[in-house]
């Protein structure tokens, strides 16, 4: 089985966030566009993994949520990262203190596993994505109005294709640490 760590995202969310997927769908001339429902920022990606281990990750997760309060994310601007002739194309995100960077970095030094690259808080809208540059360079200075989001729990998913089409499936989800009030 193929698993990660991830924010999922309210419906309220995801629908801004499907609207800022729209408007690049007349600049991009061919990709592989993001579903609706597996829109969300990765974490941690481990790949793939034994089941019978399956308990070994959500005790990291665990572990990893006591740590770290409820935090607050924005969303910037489009981004790319260039994979070959083509681009993936991503909303660039920024949280309030570096509570991503540490969940991602307890997460890491726990299970010793898994993508070793620096994290990249983003979420994907497009993969493979054929467009012309200038366009991009235009679409990456743009800001968006989507208010900010306010996380409280991160998710233990799985990666698997059912009946043809790319499904994330949440495993184990935690609440990150409540402070007293």
């Amino acid at each position: 089985m193929k698993i990660f760590y991830a924010v999922n995202f309210d419906k309220e969310t995801s629908s801004g966030l499907l609207k800022l997927q729209e408007n690049l769908k007349e600049h991009v001339r061919a990709g592989r566009w993001s579903q609706d429902e597996n829109l969300h920022l990765t974490l941690y990606f481990i790949g793939e993994i034994n089941e019978k281990d399956l308990p070994i990750y959500k005790k990291a997760l665990d572990q990893a949520a006591e740590t770290v309060e409820p935090f607050t994310i924005r969303f910037t601007s489009y981004g790319s990262f260039r994979q070959g002739v083509q681009d993936l194309l991503y909303v660039k995100i920024k949280n309030t203190g570096d509570s991503l960077q540490i969940l991602s970095g307890i997460l890491k030094s726990q299970l010793k596993t898994g993508d070793t690259e620096p994290l990249k808080p983003h979420i994907t809208l497009v993969r493979r994505a054929e467009m012309n540059h200038q366009t991009l360079k235009v679409l990456k200075k743009m800001r968006f109005d989507l208010p900010p989001v306010q996380i409280e729990s991160i998710e233990l998913m799985e990666s698997r294709k059912v009946e043809g089409k790319l499904s994330y499936i949440p495993l184990h989800s935690v609440k990150l640490n409540q402070a007293p009030i």
